[in-house]
Order: C-alpha cells, then sequence, then structure tokens
C-alpha cells in the first residue's frame, strides 16, 4: 500500500491517534510550534507545512496569526484538512503535494514544518535528501526547518 492511499484512509479517523483530544492538541502543538519559531525567527510570519496531514500543526499556527500554505501528499487529508480549518475558522491554504516536488508551492517562508513521522516515510537516502532540498527552496534566508517525530508505539501503549 502507497503512503498516499494509507493516508487517504486513515484521514477520516486520523483525529483518533489524539485520544479523543484532537482540538486541544491543535491548540497545544500550535502554541508550542509558535515559540519555537519566533525563538528562531524574529518577526516570523509565513509558516509552509508541507505534510499538513488533517492540518494538527497548520490549523494551530494559522490560529495564531500565521500565514500558512499547507500541503500533503494525500488529497485524502487536505480535504479533511480544510474541513477542519472550516471548522475551526482557521484561514490557511490547502494543496496536495509531495515534499520531494515544491516546485508548485509559490513563494518562501519564514518557516517550513514537518511534523508527525512525515520524513520517516521517505525509506530512500535519495527521497529524503530530495525532500530536504526541495524544502531548502522554500525557506527563506534566516528561516528555520522544524520537524517533529512522534513515538506512536507508545501513543499506542497509553
Amino acid at each position: 500500500m502507497s503512503v498516499e492511499a494509507f493516508y487517504d484512509g486513515f484521514a477520516a479517523d486520523y483525529e483518533l491517534a489524539y485520544a479523543g483530544r484532537w482540538d486541544a492538541a491543535v491548540e497545544r502543538q500550535g502554541a508550542v510550534l509558535e515559540r519555537v519559531i519566533r525563538a528562531d525567527v524574529r518577526g516570523a510570519t509565513s509558516v509552509l507545512d508541507c505534510a499538513c496531514g488533517i492540518g494538527t500543526q497548520a490549523i494551530g499556527l494559522a490560529l495564531r496569526g500565521f500565514d500558512v500554505y499547507a500541503t500533503d501528499v494525500s488529497s485524502g487529508a487536505v480535504a479533511r484538512a480544510r474541513h477542519e480549518a472550516a471548522r475551526l475558522g482557521a484561514q490557511a491554504t490547502f494543496a496536495v503535494a509531495d515534499m520531494r516536488d515544491l516546485t508548485h508551492v509559490p513563494g518562501t517562508y519564514d518557516a517550513v514544518i514537518a511534523c508527525d513521522n512525515a520524513l520517516p516515510h521517505l525509506l530512500a537516502d535519495d527521497d529524503l535528501h530530495g525532500a530536504l532540498a526541495e524544502i531548502r527552496t522554500k525557506l527563506r534566508p534566516g528561516g528555520v526547518l522544524v520537524v517533529t517525530l512522534r513515538d506512536f508505539d507508545e501513543a499506542l501503549r497509553s
């Protein structure tokens, strides 16, 4: 099964990974990411989320006033993210794109984020290097890349 197909199928139930506390996770992760981004880039206003999933981090940052452009390889996840952003009153742009090819993403950004284990889906060194090279083209001089990893094994145990 491809990553796209997996996340297309998972999009409808993704919030279950947060044990019924997805809205709170949106708020919490937005606050934490805002602190990280602003600590590294004074006056940061723009963020590219290049692996947005259903919008957990993108929506949280948009609700905190960032200009957010968010992409994901899964069209199902992007559709869900648009729905959740509208439900929560967040203004963000969502589009389908593979982080290994961000040529159709306009502009450059103060921060690029790839959260919740997006990069580990890239199993070949060439894919990882390609994604990081594409991400670099979307960062403004002095911008910051924020990558997070989530321990889903621990989440399942708890």
